[in-house]
């Protein structure tokens, strides 16, 4: 086993497999794309361990509040890594992270987003 996933099974967390979007809906691009010596990685949302979409869903600080957030921003980390091993072969091959980008879904006027990050 690689040693980012062996650590990753240490900790107690399992990388989701592949996205099972709901029936009837086809996703019309990938979620981890190698050109050259990077990947491009597409938007991800939570996930179960079995490749759903994980609830609840909504907006922080509307039907969710910042613990929720918290357990959505981290269930996404680990799609994100889930696709990454699965278009790489390994998360040990990834030597750098050039730019990270995340969005928190949130209701107007919540400010709170750095706590679920």
């Amino acid at each position: 086993m690689a040693k980012i996933e062996a650590r990753l099974a240490a900790l107690g967390l399992v990388l989701p497999p592949e996205v099972k979007p709901p029936p009837g809906i086809v996703l019309p691009f990938r979620f981890a794309h190698v050109i050259g010596k990077r990947v491009l990685i597409s938007g991800h949302g939570p996930q179960a361990e079995d490749g759903s979409m994980a609830p609840p869903f909504g907006k922080l600080g509307r039907e969710l509040n910042v613990e929720q957030g918290y357990v959505a921003a981290r269930l996404t980390a680990l799609s994100m890594l889930g696709s990454l091993q699965r278009e790489l072969g390994s998360l040990d091959r990834i030597k750098q992270w050039v730019r990270v980008f995340g969005m928190v879904n949130s209701a107007p006027g919540f400010i709170r987003q750095p706590a679920v990050n």
